[in-house]
């Protein structure tokens, strides 16, 4: 059951090329999660997953934050006295890491342990583990990393724990991006007047919410299509195997619409009223608004041929990056999910290129008992789509650290740390001086300190 007046609230930020999303989680005792309140604002600064304007996007943060911060205190309070309301900040918020630089290279781990038989331990396997940490990578930075598995003495097993052998080999997979991947994002937060409670990959996220364990074990692929990216996992016996991004998505598509001489918000309303395959498109025609006294006349099998030649490019670079992975004769099942796949007959599409079941993303998580608290909410799940849901949730789901405060709690917080560490002062009698030298050395203490301060603010 949830509790509103003593859980913990946890806000999570997607990024997004065409969106910044935001919302406020929380959890029952049993991990049950769900989303109390959400908000969104048109993306600025952002390309391709990745920040390329710190302020600009600081400032989509700022919004989602502010309105995200003004809808939690509307819940919490709804029901209270006057006297018993609070007012809530958020201070931290946990952020997924997306974008084109994002991709995994394999690594391996061998450690010869002697001439007799020896156990495996924990304590070994984590020892292994931390070694990929330390791994250089050409202009990147490591961001996870991944167990896959472990050779005793030429025998595969995924957890050795346990077994005895004179050799042991680790396989894992080092997940990178750009090393300003995390700088930025971080810099943005802050200037959007928040902390990073931490990162977590966005399309690991994603897979969380709409991926089952039973998929994860007999071969699936996750396709997230992104507006400025799309994103491809792969897991096998329950272990992630694959991550690329691919650096384009959906947008492409509308840039390619807009080529018709037409206003990008026609472009996009077009593109999902299109489809993925001109062979099953009715042929029809319609007039869309392009200009105050002019419309413009489309057959509709026209626009689907301009959307399946994108389409085409898109899934011919995803089954690429599904080939690299090695797995393809184990993945039984396509996930997809996005904005992007809500295009019409892109299942089918699917379907036909690589040769396997496709369905669409779609919630698998446990959800907490809303019926408790949705009275308190004005939230319902009606205004959140599946795609928005997805990736937000499972950010939400690896939250551990509370990040909305009460304004008092938030204040003796800044109190404390900014408090002045006490130094002992001399009085007269110790430093053997007068109350007139004391002025004088008092006055240019404060003196040279604002100097000091002048200095610092000019960066001189």
């Amino acid at each position: 059951m949830i509790d509103l007046e003593n859980d913990d609230f946890y806000v999570v930020v997607d990024l997004g090329t065409s969106k910044v999303r935001g919302a406020v989680g929380i959890r029952d005792k049993e991990d049950n999660a769900d989303i109390l309140c959400f908000e969104q604002c048109p993306s600025k600064g952002v390309k391709r997953g990745v920040i390329v304007n710190i302020e600009a996007a600081a400032g989509c943060v700022r919004e989602v934050v502010t309105l995200l911060q003004n809808r939690i205190n509307i819940i919490i309070n709804k029901n209270r006295n006057d006297d018993d309301k609070q007012k809530f900040v958020i201070e931290k918020v946990y952020v997924g890491l997306n974008g084109q630089s994002i991709r995994t290279i394999d690594n391996h781990v061998l450690r010869n342990l002697g001439n007799k038989d020896v156990e495996i331990t924990s304590d070994l396997l984590t020892t292994l583990f931390d070694e990929n940490k330390n791994v250089k990578i050409d202009d990147g930075e490591i961001l996870d990393v991944v167990a896959q598995e472990f050779n005793i003495d030429d025998e595969e097993e995924i957890n050795p724990v346990g077994y005895l052998g004179t050799r042991i080999e680790g396989r894992y997979k080092i997940i990178c991006g750009s090393p300003s991947l995390k700088t930025n994002i971080e810099n943005c937060i802050q200037r959007a007047g928040c902390s990073v409670a931490g990162y977590q990959l966005a399309p690991v996220a994603m897979a969380k919410t709409v991926l089952s364990d039973e998929e994860k074990n007999l071969g699936c692929a996750l396709v997230d299509f992104g507006a400025g990216t799309t994103s491809i996992v792969v897991y096998y016996k329950g272990i992630l195997r694959h991550l690329s991004v691919v650096p384009f998505g959906s947008d492409v598509i509308t840039k390619d619409i807009m080529d018709l001489k037409v206003l990008d918000k026609w472009a996009e309303k077009l593109k999902l009223r299109g489809s993925a395959m001109e062979e099953l498109t009715p042929n029809c025609e319609f007039e869309i608004p392009v200009m105050a006294d002019k419309r413009l006349r489309i057959n509709s099998r026209f626009l689907a041929s301009i959307i399946e030649a994108r389409i085409d490019e898109i899934l011919d670079c995803v089954w690429k990056q599904l080939e690299k992975s090695h797995l393809t004769v184990h993945i039984n099942e396509v996930v997809i999910t996005g904005n992007g796949s809500r295009l019409k007959f892109l299942k089918e599409k699917m379907e036909i290129r690589t040769g396997v079941d496709v369905r669409e993303g779609t919630p698998t998580w446990n959800v907490a008992n809303t019926e408790k608290y949705q009275d308190k909410t004005d939230v319902k799940p009606a205004q959140l789509n599946k795609y928005d849901y997805n990736q937000l949730l499972g950010l939400l789901l690896d939250a551990d650290e509370a990040c909305v405060k009460t304004v008092a709690e938030q204040q003796v917080a800044e109190t404390v740390a900014q408090r002045p560490e006490k130094k002992h002062v001399k009085s007269d009698s110790e430093s053997g001086q007068g109350s007139l030298w004391n002025m004088f050395k008092n006055l240019k203490q404060k003196t040279g300190d604002l100097m000091e301060d002048f200095l610092e603010d000019k960066n001189i």
